[in-house]
């Protein structure tokens, strides 16, 4: 059975890419040092209440940053471990430089070593910075306006020089994700998991500036799907890809769905149009986005 380490498996993407992997019949190891991911993700509740560790997982609470790495062999990475507030990159970009870029040569060094066939790092739309052409295309220049994604864009800098030495290099651009178990406060949060607890808690939904501002919403089950492909793919060059679902929604249209009341507040400094092109990932990998956003706001409603 081949096994997979997924590096920050305990937090929201990671969870989910671990839940995956184990439904497609792979052994999983979780690296996590648990400062925002939380092993209850990654537990499941027996008949009787108790809480268990699903078969065939084994969880490390690890610092990659460390470089120290549980004496294990495996045979892909997905590496989705890394620190992810912009804000917080503003006021401490050293911690957004040793978590992102270094703690990945750490832990790509380490992968190279046990001879592993791929790995998949979680890049991030943010190396484009303010859009001058949408939709956004894998190749155009490339202008981040945070430490944490210059930090990203550094990141894949690192990977492809592991091109060649490791079987397959990737990097994937993710969007705007939301889904399941997604969290309303800390670190990063995306407007649909806030507007979530603003609709169940029967409060006005604040939104930005006139919220015609627009994003490219895409599932994370979907996002764990691209993440899987890419692992399984073969290359003789490292690939990047956009992951989203190249269609734009506005912040409005996101809290109307929802319905309620709305409240407008102050309007903040962030790109105001932003779209994947995701030609590059549906030609290579033959993966689509299946959730739309404002459907999924519905269902759960």
């Amino acid at each position: 059975m081949a096994k997979v380490v997924v590096t920050g498996g305990a937090g929201f993407i990671g969870s989910h890419m671990v839940k995956m992997l184990l439904r497609s019949g792979y052994e999983v190891a979780v690296l996590d040092n648990f400062s925002t991911g939380d092993q209850l993700n990654l537990m499941y509740t027996k008949p009787t209440g108790d809480l268990e560790v699903p078969k065939g997982l084994t969880i490390y609470e690890c610092d990659i940053t460390t470089g120290h790495f549980p004496v294990i062999e495996f045979d892909y990475l997905i590496h989705l471990a890394a620190p992810v507030s912009v804000e917080e990159s503003l006021s401490n970009p050293e911690k957004y430089f040793d978590g992102i870029v270094k703690g990945s040569k750490l832990v790509f060094q380490w992968a190279k070593s046990k001879g592993v066939k791929s790995i998949v790092a979680a890049s991030t739309a943010a190396v484009y910075g303010e859009p001058t052409e949408l939709p956004l295309q894998e190749d155009q220049e490339k202008l981040p306006i945070s430490p944490y994604a210059e930090a990203k864009l550094e990141m894949e800098d690192v990977l492809s020089w592991f091109d060649g030495k490791v079987t397959n290099c990737t990097a994937i651009r993710f969007f705007n994700v939301f889904g399941e178990g997604q969290r309303d406060s800390g670190g990063y949060v995306s407007a649909v998991p806030i507007f979530l607890k603003q609709y169940e808690s029967f409060s006005p939904i604040t939104v930005t500036g006139d919220g015609l501002q627009t994003r490219d919403f895409v599932y994370v089950g979907d996002i764990c799907r691209a993440c899987f492909q890419a692992m399984l793919s073969e290359t003789d060059e490292m690939q990047i890809f956009n992951a989203g679902t190249g269609q734009e929604t506005s912040v409005l249209d996101l809290a109307e769905a929802f319905s309620g009341e709305i409240k407008f507040i102050e309007a903040r400094n962030e790109p105001k149009r932003s779209v994947a092109d995701i030609t590059r990932i549906k030609t290579k990998l033959g993966w689509e986005p299946e959730v739309n956003v404002l459907a999924w706001i519905k269902q759960i409603k």
